[in-house]
């Protein structure tokens, strides 16, 4: 309720709609009454914000959603501002001060005091008021006001400096965005009841390391070139794209050869890493990696087969802590469905999908020279 009543429907959803009339309003403005509780905080994760996560259901903090809701207004308002600057509206936020009203008196109890002096209701009021009447070029789109002047939207550095802590990058805001007009147009998950089921599932999974699949693979079938759409990256494929594990089994010394190549960002080189392994169980779903550095360490890092499709069209790998995953498939495009269902099954693992990165899969153009082997640059 705090969420949609003071973001998603009470300022999201109402200022969609209103803009068009806005936009035909000499003088307009559109004003959100934000809150200085929003300067604990930056907008968190979306379930968080939304109190869908059945990770936080215990532990529901109202002050919290609260200044979640409230630092988005904010940032909503500052890309609104930039969006319709040139349609003529003004778009701020603005908050009253600490002002006795019943939610404080609620929230706070004999803790208010800190708070003091309170400012009445009128107090708290007459700013907003002057910004819904004051001319508009003399309102600063996109700012923060308080008492008629634009404020710091940011107080978590020494000294209340600005700081760092309570800052949103671009990308987040971008999230936000998109997810907003997603929930108010209807386009939220229809069924959070599996969006619950399965964050409960990744909970329990959670409580012991991580499993390998209980159906056998063919080792044959599983060989060959595996193109990585998402990962929780390691040093060696953080930032990269064009990501491939291929694969090859020596029958006669019963070794899997692995060879992991990637490119870099701006597709100027292209890099291998190689590593070999031994299956070490019968259903051919766990494995020991030896990575190559000049010679082939005497390493077993555990490998494990989470699931792999039938067809052998598509696969997840990961680690018992969970520290790495590899949502691969033959196809370095497959269908979104198909990845989405595969970000299912990963998160029914155990992960925190949160962490996964999308690889970026390019092959438009000639692959970039191989200039270097992993192996021999660490050696």
């Amino acid at each position: 309720v705090t969420f949609a009543s003071h973001l998603l429907f009470g300022t999201y959803l109402l200022g969609v709609l209103a803009m068009p009339s806005l936009k035909a309003t000499t003088g307009s403005r559109f004003i959100a009454v934000s809150s200085g509780g929003m300067y604990n905080v930056p907008f968190p994760a979306w379930d968080v914000a939304t109190s869908t996560s059945s990770r936080h259901k215990d532990k529901y903090d109202g002050q919290m959603a609260y200044a979640y809701a409230k630092r988005g207004q904010v940032l909503l308002c500052e890309r609104w501002a930039a969006a319709h600057a040139a349609d003529g509206v003004k778009v701020v936020s603005c908050h009253p001060g600490w002002t006795s009203t019943p939610a404080v008196e609620s929230a706070y109890g004999d803790s208010k005091k800190y708070l003091e002096p309170m400012r009445a209701p009128w107090e708290g009021a007459e700013g907003i008021a002057w910004l819904c009447v004051a001319p508009a070029e003399e309102i600063e789109s996109g700012a923060f006001y308080l008492d008629r002047k634009p404020q710091v939207k940011h107080l978590a550095g020494p000294f209340f400096t600005e700081g760092t802590y309570t800052k949103n990058s671009p990308a987040e805001v971008d999230e936000l965005m998109q997810k907003l007009d997603d929930w108010a147009s209807g386009r939220r998950p229809q069924d959070l009841a599996e969006q619950a089921t399965l964050q409960d599932a990744s909970s329990a999974a959670r409580q012991s390391p991580l499993k390998a699949m209980e159906t056998a693979i063919d080792l044959q079938s599983f060989m060959g070139k595996w193109y990585v759409i998402k990962n929780i990256p390691t040093v060696f494929d953080k930032d990269t794209a064009n990501n491939i594990e291929e694969y090859s089994y020596d029958e006669s010394t019963k070794t899997i050869h692995v060879v992991f190549s990637y490119t870099d960002k701006a597709f100027t080189k292209t890099s291998q890493l190689r590593q070999k392994a031994k299956v070490v169980n019968d259903l051919n779903t766990q494995w020991t990696l030896s990575p190559k550095v000049g010679l082939y360490l005497p390493l077993k890092i555990p490998y494990i087969l989470v699931d792999c499709a039938e067809d052998y069209s598509t696969t997840i790998v990961g680690v018992p802590d969970r520290s790495y995953i590899w949502i691969m498939s033959r196809s370095p495009c497959p269908p979104a469905d198909v990845v989405e269902e595969l970000t299912k099954k990963a998160q029914a693992s155990g992960y925190d999908i949160s962490k996964l990165v999308s690889v970026p899969q390019s092959w438009d153009r000639d692959p970039p020279q191989l200039v270097e082997h992993v192996e021999e640059d660490a050696s």
